[in-house]
């Protein structure tokens, strides 16, 4: 599990957090508030679950230090696909191992011998596009 810590205030379109532990793409500008004579300076945020694609909305003070993944970006060869995962190969060191599915229009398109780009995010991964 790496992650490292960003104050909320830096976050933009596209970043990505942990939020209860999943991890989230912000998908659309965050919101800055500025609050009243003692209060602070809030940051609204719409993110999206990269593995569920549930959306959520969050706000927190623009101070506040979040947790945001690190993530390694690598690609792999599809073997074989099945109703609900996919085994592949990395093209690196050459491992087989299954991912599941992904829920968006790529689960239609994937087929076998196809190159794909995956993450491994929090020890996770997750098929993001095909190449």
């Amino acid at each position: 599990m790496s992650v490292t810590r960003k104050d909320a205030n830096q976050l933009k379109k596209g970043n990505y957090l942990l939020v209860e532990g999943e991890v989230n793409r912000i998908i659309n500008e965050p919101q800055h508030s500025k609050s009243g004579k003692h209060g602070h300076a809030k940051m609204r945020f719409d993110a999206e679950n990269i593995f569920t694609g549930k959306r959520t909305s969050l706000t927190m003070p623009a101070g506040e230090s979040v947790d945001v993944p690190n993530i390694e970006k690598r690609t792999a060869q599809v073997i074989s696909k099945s109703t609900d995962s996919v085994t592949l190969m990395d093209a690196e060191n050459f491992e087989n191992f299954e991912v599941a599915l992904p829920t968006d229009e790529l689960k239609d398109k994937i087929a076998p011998e196809q190159t794909v780009e995956y993450w491994i995010v929090m020890d996770k991964k997750v098929i993001v596009r095909i190449m």
